[in-house]
Parts: structure tokens; sequence; C-alpha cells
């Protein structure tokens, strides 16, 4: 009933049958005329004030229209008053993915329109984070959207942020304190950043990058954490307490989580036969993520039910760019390895990380030249000294970073694969052919090169041992690999009767 109130006044105010400073009739009065009692009077009093529709006064000031209600003839979006509805958790999560679509063409027509004195006025609403609080931050989205220079794309935001914060104010006030105010502070300077430079499609990014943080935020502090159906798990790092080792605790929980149906998959930047072993050993029967995200293989076939290889003119190109780095340059192809040379560091790590055979050793001009498939290319930095090692990776990124993804999971073996390819393009993929939605899927990792697995997947859980990038990105932190955070993540978060823990 609330809801129908609140819709009614509003659109009496839009209409101008309300006017700007009038004062609206008592709560006992407006209860006799909906034919209901005051706590939904009130409620839809509080709600039109959220939106900058009202103001709510005592005594001889009562309760008056807006002096100055932007947006005349807009119908406002409808009232969503979840304060005490048990769906409160989904409304957060709905009105998060509008943002995202209203905001991020917001961006991109602030990117496109903004003139100098926009430019300022953003430049200035663009605070540092020991400033940032909620209403520096409203202040941005503000200025961005007259930058944007859509009246009702602008009203359309203020809504949907006003709605928000009747609903979670308590909880998007976490945003502007450690550790998220820097990761908010730094994600409107990108905003900025990118409009100055008159780049449409860097400011969908970068506010798309900003609310998909601040909706990961919420869902977390809320306890919005869907059912989970699906865990997409890296290798080393992460289900490894050691180079080989999977601990007992790791092994029962990953039983349970099969035994409860959530399918479990491994995802790593290893080959497919070098996780072969732990595959089995964990009774697995799905298809792993390998070579960071350019195969999808079913190891009991030895086949690729999905790719995404380098083109061969790119794969040459890094070769030859690794030669003349210094660099030993390493070609993956269909689950086998071309070498140019092998040092006794290879093969010591080839025992310490049990990468089976096939391997080829001698120029890779022939596999470069056949209609094989270069599914990674890796440069071997690891011989070279500090300083030929720094410039070498400079090199690299500078020629290939714009049309491949460039990794070093480990120090020293630079991975070149696809664009396209990545851990979560690949568990999208198995995922859909399940039916199993994103938000359904928990992923977990620990370095950079599972960034964008954390960001697509519901749940992104970074290890405690994680770098800084992969803990930024992840919705939770659990335990390092050396205290069975795999474990304990899955203990926590996936199984049945420990979800809500």
């Amino acid at each position: 009933m609330s809801d129908e109130i609140a819709y009614r006044l509003r659109d009496l105010i839009l209409k101008g049958e309300i006017a700007p400073g009038d004062r609206l009739p008592s709560e006992r009065e407006l209860g006799r005329r909906f034919e209901t009692g005051r706590p939904a009077v009130r409620e839809a009093l509080r709600e039109l004030q959220a939106q900058g529709h009202l103001t709510i006064g005592r005594g001889r000031q009562g309760t008056r229209v807006v002096a100055n209600v932007e947006g005349a003839g807009l119908h406002a979006l409808p009232a969503l008053s979840f304060h005490r509805d048990a769906n409160a958790q989904a409304a957060v999560i709905h009105l998060m993915e509008v943002r995202v679509a209203v905001e991020t063409e917001m961006a991109a027509l602030a990117a496109r329109r903004a003139d100098r004195p926009a430019l300022k006025e953003l430049a200035d609403a663009t605070v540092s984070v020991d400033r940032l609080d909620a209403d520096g931050d409203s202040r941005f989205h503000q200025t961005l959207a007259l930058a944007a220079g859509n009246p009702m794309l602008r009203q359309a935001a203020a809504d949907l942020l006003a709605h928000l914060r009747a609903l979670s104010g308590p909880e998007l006030a976490g945003l502007y304190a450690q550790p998220h105010n820097a990761m908010v502070a730094g994600q409107h300077e990108a905003v900025l950043d990118a409009v100055r430079r008159g780049d449409e499609e860097g400011a969908r990014r970068a506010m798309r990058t900003h609310l998909s943080y601040v909706t990961r935020s919420l869902r977390s502090s809320i306890g919005a954490l869907p059912e989970i159906r699906m865990v997409v798990s890296d290798i080393d790092g992460t289900l490894l307490s050691g180079p080989r080792s999977i601990t007992p605790r790791t092994h029962a929980a990953v039983y349970a989580a099969r035994e409860a149906g959530v399918l479990f998959v491994l995802a790593s930047a290893r080959p497919p036969r070098s996780m072969r072993a732990y595959h089995s050993e964990l009774g697995l029967t799905t298809p792993v993520i390998a070579g960071n995200g350019a195969l999808l293989w079913d190891l009991g076939k030895s086949i690729p039910l999905s790719r995404e290889s380098l083109d061969i003119r790119l794969a040459r190109e890094a070769v030859e760019l690794g030669k003349a780095v210094g660099a030993i340059p390493n070609i993956e192809s269909d689950d086998e390895w071309f070498a140019e040379r092998v040092t006794d560091r290879i093969m010591r790590n080839l025992g310490t990380y049990g990468v089976e055979p096939p391997h080829r050793i001698g120029p890779l001009d022939d596999i470069l030249a056949s209609d094989d498939p270069v599914d990674k290319v890796f440069l071997d930095l690891r011989d070279l000294p500090p300083d030929a090692r720094i410039a070498a990776r400079a090199a690299i990124s500078t020629a290939l970073d714009e049309h491949a993804n460039i990794s070093e999971s480990v120090d020293g073996l630079v991975d070149i694969v696809a664009r396209r390819a990545s851990k979560a393009v690949m568990a999208q993929r198995f995922a859909r052919s399940k039916g199993v939605s994103a938000d359904q899927v928990l992923a977990i990792g620990d370095h950079d090169n599972d960034i964008a697995l954390l960001g697509w997947a519901g749940v992104g859980v970074a290890m405690g041992n994680a770098t800084s990038g992969a803990k930024a990105m992840a919705d939770l932190v659990t335990s390092s690999n050396v205290r069975d955070g795999l474990a304990e993540a899955i203990e926590r978060w996936v199984l049945p009767d420990t979800a809500s823990v």
C-alpha cells in the first residue's frame, strides 16, 4: 500500500498538480484519503523524501514539496519500499544491475559531451581517499550525470541512488572505510581519466568496473550470496598446499561438495597433462580449463571441448620477440610442449610440477609453419640477469599487450594467449552447457591471472596468499593455501549445511 501511495503522490507532484513549496495534508488526512493506516502513509512519505521530492518537517513547517523538482513530466522509477520485506536483498541487487545499465552509458555520454567547465567540475568532485564519504560519492555521480547532458538519465540515476540508499544505507557506508574507500576513489579516478580523454568505451568500462565492485561489496555485506552449483578452482597456490600436495581436509571438502551435486572444475595456467594427476586424485569427471583459459579440455578423451588459439602471425611475432630479448621461446599445442632448448632448471621443474610428456625439443619453425593450433606461447626469462629480465618484460608488454593476454603466474615465465582466452571465458562456456548461471559459481584463486575469473563468478574468493589485485577483485578472502584455504571456502560458502556461516 505504501508503494501505491508513493506512486500516486509522485505522479501528482511531477504533473504539477501539487506545486513546489505546497504543504501536504497531515498523515491522518492522507490515511483517510487513501483508506489506509498512518504507518503506510509515513513509509510512502519517507520514500518520496529519499527520492528528493519532499522535505519532512514538524509543526507549522509540515511536509512540503521541494522547491525545485527536476524532470517534471518524467515519471520516476516505481517505489521500492522493501525496508522490512524479505525481498530487500534481491531489490538491492536488482537496483545495482539497473545502475550499471544506466550509468555506464551516462559515463560514455559524459566522455562525448563534457566541455572544459564540466571537466573541471568533475575533477573537483573526484575526491581523495581521505575525503571520500557518502556525500562525496553522490556528488561525483551527480556531476558526471550533469556532464552527460541528458536530464532523463540524470533523473533516473538520482532516483536509483535514492532507492539504494533507502534500502541499504548502512551497507553503502562501508564503501567509505578501508579497504573499500581506496578502491572506490581509484575507480572514480579511472572514470574521470576516460572522460577527460574523450574515450567513450573506456568510460563505459571504468564505470562498469566501479559499479560491479560496489555490487560485489553490497552482496557480501547484506549476505546476498547465491546458491552455489559450481566451483572453479585454481591449482598452484590454491588447491595445492605445496608443489604437488592436496591435504586430506581439501580432499574431504571437494568430495563433500561433489556429493552435494556441486560441479568442481580445475583451472590453471598449466597444460592439461599437468592437471591429470590432481583431476584423477579428486575423482573428477568435469573438463579442465588449461593454458590460462586457452583450452577447455576433456581429460578422459584427450580432446578440446573449446579453445581460443593465438593467431599464427601473433604467435610467430611472440616467438621472434622472445628470441630477440634473450628468452627461451616455448609453444603449447594440443597438449604438447614444443621448446627451442631445455635447461637444467626446466628439467627440475618438470619433475617438481609433474608435467608429463609429450615434449618436443628443437626449432619451433615446424609447428609455426603447420596448421596445428598454437594454444599458448610462453617465454622463459629466468636465466636472464635482473635488469635484462625487466627490459624483456617491458618489450613484450609494449609489443603484444593490445593483442594478447599476458600473465606471469610463475616468476620469469611469461604466458601469452589469445586476447579472448581467459579462465573466465572457458568457465562461462562450461557453466552455460550445464545450465548454471554465473551467479551460481564460486571461483577461487591466488594470482593476477585469476582476476577475470573472480570478477565473473557470482562469488569470487581470494586465497590468503593471493596477490593484492586478486584480493581487490574478490568478494571474500579465505585462509592461505598452507592453511587449507580452499577447504575453508567450500565448508563456509558452498556446502548446504554451512553455506550461511
